[in-house]
C-alpha cells in the first residue's frame, strides 16, 4: 500500500467519488446530513487532518471516504487529507464499525466533569436556540445544511465551559431529589433561560427548585406544583407524557410563573391552541 497527503480539489473530489459509483460497486449509501455537516466545517476552515485516510483499493476505486469527497465538492474549496492506495477490495466490510463518538465522550476525553450531561445540555440549548423546543431524542438542533457536527457542539461548549458546567452540577443537585425531568432538558432549559433568555439565576431557580421538590406540601409556586402533579400522574397511571405535550406543559408553567399569572389548571390541546407556546425570554 502506499501512503501520501493529497491536496483534493472539488473537481479531483468527484472524480473520486465517481469511481466508488456504477453498477456492481458496493458502495455505501450517502446521508446528506453528513456531507452537509463536513462541508460547513470546511468552509469554517475547521476541518483538520486527523489521520483518518482516504482510502482506494488497488484498482483505483474509492472504498472509504465518499461522505469526505461530496463535503470538499459542496464546500467548493480544496482540502489536505491522508491518502491510502492499493487496498483489498474485499476491506469495504471493515470500514465504521467503530462507535461513533458523541459530544459527551469528546467532553469526557478532555477531562469535563458531568460531561455526558454536559453534552447533552449543550444539545438541548442548541436546538432550542435554533427551533424553539425540545424533542423526545433531544436531537442536535436541525441546520439548514444539516445536523451539528461534533466539532460545532464542541465549540458551542468552548464559548461558555463555566456556564455549562455550572449548570450541569446545579442539575445534579436537583435530580438527587427527584428526576421529575430529565437531565438534559431540565439543565436545556435552565440554562437556555439564563444565558440566552436574559433571566438571572435567581430568577430561575426558585421554579427549577419547586419542580424538583419532594415534598407533598405546596411550594409556593402553583404553576410548578401543577406542572409536577400532571408529571407524576401520567407516570403512575403508566402513560408517560410525549414530548410534545410535555415541553408545551413546561413552557405553560414557566411563562405563568414568570409573568405571575395565575392558572386555575396547567393543559395543552393542540386541537384548540393557535400555535405550539414558546418560552416567554426577556
Amino acid at each position: 500500500m502506499q501512503y501520501a497527503v493529497e491536496t483534493i480539489t472539488p473537481q479531483k473530489a468527484r472524480e473520486y467519488f465517481n469511481t466508488s459509483q456504477g453498477e456492481g460497486k458496493k458502495f455505501r449509501p450517502i446521508s446528506q446530513q453528513y456531507v452537509h455537516s463536513y462541508a460547513d466545517t470546511m468552509e469554517k476552515g475547521r476541518w483538520m487532518e486527523n489521520g483518518e485516510p482516504i482510502v482506494f483499493d488497488i484498482n483505483g476505486d474509492l472504498q472509504n471516504g465518499c461522505h469526505r469527497m461530496l463535503a470538499v465538492e459542496e464546500a467548493g474549496i480544496p482540502v489536505r487529507f491522508l491518502v491510502v492506495r492499493g487496498v483489498d477490495p474485499e476491506a469495504f466490510t471493515t470500514y465504521d464499525n467503530g462507535r461513533h463518538r458523541t459530544v459527551g465522550q469528546l467532553l469526557c476525553m478532555q477531562g469535563v466533569k458531568n460531561y455526558n450531561l454536559v453534552g447533552s445540555i449543550v444539545l438541548a440549548n442548541e436546538r432550542l436556540i435554533k427551533c424553539g423546543r425540545l424533542v423526545e431524542n433531544n436531537s442536535s438542533a436541525t441546520k439548514s445544511r444539516g445536523k451539528a457536527s461534533n466539532d460545532d457542539n464542541y465549540q458551542n461548549y468552548r464559548r461558555d465551559p463555566k456556564g455549562f458546567d455550572d449548570t450541569a452540577t446545579y442539575i445534579v443537585k436537583l435530580m438527587s431529589r427527584t428526576r421529575i425531568l430529565s437531565g438534559s432538558w431540565a439543565g436545556g432549559i435552565f440554562y437556555y433561560l439564563t444565558h440566552t433568555g436574559g433571566y438571572q439565576k435567581e430568577e430561575v431557580e426558585p421554579f427549577f427548585e419547586a419542580i424538583f421538590s419532594s415534598a407533598l406540601v405546596p411550594s409556593g409556586i402553583p404553576t410548578a406544583d401543577m406542572l409536577r402533579q400532571r408529571i407524576t400522574n401520567a407516570a403512575i397511571s403508566g402513560q408517560k407524557l410525549k414530548a410534545d405535550m410535555l415541553f408545551a406543559l413546561i413552557v405553560k408553567a414557566w411563562n405563568a410563573y414568570i409573568t405571575g399569572r395565575e392558572l386555575k389548571k396547567l393543559v395543552y390541546d393542540p386541537n384548540k391552541e393557535n400555535e405550539y407556546p414558546s418560552l416567554k425570554l426577556k
